[in-house]
């Protein structure tokens, strides 16, 4: 149990007391001793280490995203550090605190009741827990898991009062007041009795806080806060009615008689003079809470007072004086909005309007971030990092995102050693996106997903990666075969062409062939084939590469020779009978390309290339249904398919489907722009359609096009 502690009347909050100098030191503690055993090869323990570290950075990014005001960025980080599946409790409670705060109630009460459910039981868990069932609308849940935790107690003071004020938020202020009676009897000082009418007033409990500042001031007319708090009820009790500025003014008064030096009630007199337009009486009252603490709130109040005196020069000096220290000033952040604010304000009053303006606007953008901050009751938890200054917070936040991205790269690595490729690559994007300039962390994604064979998302990293280090063989092979597997010939060529250990290897040896081939350079592919012929002999795939360089060059006899011998040593073997239906298909052959097209497909149903060129055959033999139902699964599967989308619109056209030929050739136009045909069907459908302006403008694009072509 790590309740808080009752002493002198002040509530000491774990969190608070346990304050770090600094908050990121326990992240790199983790990620030393991870490395080192990594270094020293125990990869295991290295892994456990690494999710240790994940959970830190992710627990330390959503709290200071939070209290930022960042709700949805808090959330996701908050929920990546609970998919993590640590089974450490206080590490556990405290991702449940951030959670609640952060308006993942229900996620909260899933991790604590499987928390609670394990022994031994804790005063924490079940506390938070119910916390956590009154967040999601759970009141009689709650109320049963706080008679637990109180269970657990065992009497001790400091649990009571907390449990105590759980019941008055959950408005169950009797049963609150019974254990507030027994923290009382065990701690009879005058100051409990304070803290226990904070606690009411926090709650919105006015009477009961009023009840107990009284009897606190019976037992100590002289004891600190009573009256402060009296006031600051008197603000808040809508019961007061008009009399309330008064009221509070009168009870600040009397605590300044007692604590003449606190700058606090100094402040807050001051701002209830002000709130009753009297600012003379307000400003020297804000001029002594400044300088017994200069703090960015107190400054920029008496920057307010300033400016309804009229002294806007003053006044602009001083909330500019607020904004410089609340950037040291962590509790000065929800004011941040407020001082842009009146700063905007007093700088319209001196003319220095484009300065205005921009203050202004900084005002609106934070109101609505202001606001979801400031949504927490005043006895939620505390953090540590809620003393931390907004000026050290982003250092603090790119050190933990870095952190985290090295966790990430190194468990990737782990996961790619183990021929675990998809998860490698999984991991190692984390890394990427939290520090994309990480040594070796694009190489390394790059590399993972090639393996997994995502050869899209590969080639993003590997190209970042060769900009770095343009020299690296291994990165430069990858990315041409990324592309080759993409259909990009032109760049897998371009890339394989440079690989020095080609020469040696038959398989990049061919996959530069098929680059050159499939890219229009059919006569450097006959070298290669060639080559690859004298060194390593025949082999079915050779073969239909040497027919499809046979078949660019327009060497028909010889491509389909190539082409059939492939198929007797290998009657499946890919693109064969295909390539053989696109010879068929440019030599008129229409009935024979069907046929092989058909064959190819049987074997091969994937191939996109032959359903088309299967419709493409179908409509020269007047089967223009068949052919659109092929190329309408054909544009479903494929909507980037400007070949095939283009065939469809020409088609439709022909049909007499004007509408739904044009949107099919739009899309062929964007997708390909410096294709003329679609321009011309467009031009041709416009006109159908009786709209000569876009028919013109379309049988114009076209001339252009072709005119560039030839």
């Amino acid at each position: 149990m790590n309740p808080a502690m009752l002493g002198g009347g002040l509530l000491i909050c774990a969190a608070a007391a346990g304050l770090q100098a600094d908050p990121g030191a326990s992240l790199d503690r983790l990620l030393l001793r991870a490395e080192a055993h990594l270094m020293r090869g125990e990869g295991a323990t290295a892994e456990g280490l690494y999710r240790e570290a994940l959970f830190e950075g992710w627990l330390l990014v959503g709290t200071l995203d939070r209290l930022e005001g960042r709700l949805p960025e808090s959330r996701r980080s908050l929920l990546a550090a609970a998919d993590l599946g640590l089974e450490d409790r206080p590490r556990l409670q405290a991702l449940a605190v951030g959670l609640l705060k952060s308006g993942e109630a229900a996620r909260a009460l899933e991790l604590l009741a499987a928390l609670a459910a394990r022994p031994p039981p804790d005063f924490e868990t079940l506390r938070l827990l119910a916390k956590a069932s009154a967040a999601t609308g759970q009141r009689e849940q709650a109320l049963r898991e706080l008679e637990a935790a109180l269970q657990l107690a065992a009497g001790e003071p400091e649990a009571t009062f907390l449990v105590a004020t759980e019941l008055l938020w959950l408005k169950e202020p009797v049963a609150a007041e019974r254990l507030f009676a027994q923290v009382i009897a065990a701690r009879p000082q005058p100051q409990t009795r304070v803290l226990i009418g904070r606690a009411c007033r926090d709650a919105g409990e006015h009477a009961r806080a009023i009840t107990h500042l009284r009897a606190a001031l019976e037992q100590d007319p002289r004891v600190e806060r009573a009256h402060y708090y009296l006031g600051m009820v008197a603000l808040a009790d809508p019961r007061t009615g008009p009399q309330r500025l008064e009221q509070a003014i009168a009870e600040f008064r009397e605590e300044l008689r007692l604590n003449p030096g606190d700058a606090l009630t100094h402040d807050q007199l001051g701002l209830a003079l002000l709130d009753s337009e009297r600012p003379r009486e307000a400003l020297p009252f804000f001029e002594a809470a400044v300088r017994g603490a200069p703090r960015a709130v107190y400054v920029h109040h008496l920057g307010r007072c300033l400016l309804a005196l009229e002294r806007a020069g003053d006044a602009a000096a001083s909330l500019q004086r607020a904004l410089d220290l609340a950037r040291t000033d962590a509790s000065a952040e929800p004011e941040l909005g407020k001082i842009h604010y009146h700063l905007g304000l007093a700088l319209r009053k001196l003319g220095r309007t484009e300065e205005a303006t921009r203050h202004l606007s900084e005002a609106r953008r934070r109101s609505a971030a202001e606001a979801a901050s400031a949504a927490d009751p005043p006895n939620s938890e505390l953090s540590p990092l809620s003393e931390l200054a907004a000026a050290l917070r982003e250092p603090l936040r790119k050190r933990v995102r870095t952190g985290l991205g090295r966790s990430y790269l190194n468990l990737g690595i782990l996961k790619a050693q183990a021929q675990q490729f998809e998860a490698a690559a999984q991991l190692l994007g984390q890394a990427a996106e939290l520090d994309p300039e990480l040594p070796r962390v694009q190489a390394s994604l790059g590399i993972a997903l090639f393996n997994a064979k995502q050869y899209q998302q590969a080639t993003a990293p590997l190209t970042r990666a060769l900009e770095t280090n343009p020299d690296d063989v291994g990165l430069t092979r990858l990315l041409g075969l990324s592309w080759l597997n993409l259909g990009s010939f032109a760049r897998a060529a371009e890339l394989l062409e440079r690989d020095p250990q080609r020469a040696g290897d038959p398989a990049l040896e061919f996959a530069y062939g098929m680059a050159l081939v499939r890219s229009g350079r059919a006569s450097e592919a006959q070298t290669v084939f060639s080559r690859l012929l004298s060194r390593h002999g025949d082999s079915p795939e050779l073969s239909v590469l040497l027919g499809q360089a046979h078949a660019q060059q327009g060497d028909f006899e010889a491509a389909t020779a190539a082409l059939y011998r492939a198929l007797r040593a290998k009657p499946g073997v890919a693109d064969a009978q295909g390539t053989l239906g696109e010879i068929f298909l440019k030599q008129g052959r229409l009935a024979e390309a069907e046929t092989a097209l058909r064959s190819e497909l049987e074997s091969h149903p994937e191939d996109a290339k032959s359903r088309h060129n299967l419709a493409l055959a179908l409509d020269q033999l007047g089967r223009s249904g068949e052919a659109v139902t092929l190329l309408r699964a054909l544009v479903g599967a494929n909507p980037e398919a400007a070949e095939s989308r283009y065939l469809l619109g020409r088609i439709l056209l022909a049909q007499g489907e004007t509408k739904q030929a044009i949107e099919e050739l739009e899309a062929a136009s964007r997708l390909d722009p410096k294709d003329p045909n679609p321009h011309y069907q467009l031009g041709q459908a416009y006109r159908r359609s009786g709209q000569a302006q876009l028919s013109e403008q379309h049988f114009d694009t076209y001339r252009k096009l072709k005119e560039a072509r030839r």
